[in-house]
């Protein structure tokens, strides 16, 4: 019973980061992005951006790390509650398939957060106003991916 309730818990922990994560990408290129875009004349908005990137980058982070020690621990609850024969071929695909992309985000992110240096000394120059295409690129690939492991996610219900 304890298990149970603690195995829904972490499918719901699950969810909730995967949920947190597209949505607050969306929010971040669809309405954010091109509101500071057209306010880039205002005094200040340069920092103002820097610093909203620099928060959202550490919630992001935190959400991959969320969804990947709960899916870690919800791999594990769904081989071990069925016996290894009753899983079909289909499905191990498409746990395969899942983690793939779960490391191929979390590669993005670390490149995106930590190996690629921005310049943060012109105020008025912000990434999140204006990212380099290379950073475009990146952020398009993660929601791509983070959609696709989604897909994926709800797939496995017919397995």
């Amino acid at each position: 019973m304890i298990l149970g309730t603690l195995l829904s818990i972490n499918h719901w922990l699950h969810l909730s980061a995967a949920a947190l994560l597209v949505g607050g990408m969306i929010f971040l290129d669809a309405i954010l992005r091109p509101v500071l875009g057209r306010s880039s004349p205002i005094s200040g908005i340069g920092k103002f951006s820097n610093d909203i990137h620099d928060r959202f980058r550490i919630y992001v982070g935190i959400l991959i790390v969320v969804l990947i020690i709960t899916g870690i621990f919800n791999s594990i609850d769904g081989i071990m509650s069925a016996t290894e024969t009753s899983l079909s071929s289909g499905y191990k695909t498409i746990i395969r398939i899942k983690v793939l992309l779960a490391v191929c985000l979390f590669i993005i992110y670390g490149v995106n957060a930590f190996l690629i240096k921005e310049n943060k000394a012109e105020e008025d120059c912000s990434c999140l106003v204006k990212p380099p295409v290379y950073k475009k690129i990146l952020q398009v690939f993660a929601l791509v991916l983070v959609f696709a492991m989604l897909f994926l996610a709800a797939s496995l219900r017919f397995y």
